[in-house]
């Protein structure tokens, strides 16, 4: 997986490309957790270029929304499609997490 990471005024971009998986979800939540340890409580997740998403990248994805939402914050989905798209709606969790045609409108959802 190649994850980039940046920040686009208030809101943590992150860039997936590849998988999301049990080898490589940790490396993904670990990234996220130093964003949160940092005060940041908002991130928008670009998912347009990855590949392949397992039950550990889904269970990454859960636990850093829930952390998020401890902290009045949020994660929002960009770019969703194909394979991972119909994991997150056969997984029942696409309700769970506001998606995004662009990844410009999922950053729009953290503005008031």
């Amino acid at each position: 997986m190649e994850l980039i990471t940046e920040k686009q005024g208030e809101v943590v971009v992150f860039k997936l490309k590849g998988r999301l998986d049990t080898f490589t979800a940790p490396e993904f939540e670990d990234k996220c957790l130093k964003w949160l340890d940092a005060g940041e409580c908002r991130f928008a997740v670009d998912l347009g270029e990855l590949d392949y998403i397992s039950s550990a990248g889904i269970r990454a994805m859960l636990l850093i929304a829930k952390k998020l939402q401890a902290r009045d914050g949020g994660l929002a989905i960009a770019r969703i499609f194909g394979m991972v798209e119909k994991v997150f709606t056969i997984a029942g969790i696409s309700s769970m997490f506001p998606m995004y045609a662009s990844l410009d409108e999922a950053i729009t959802h953290f503005k008031p």
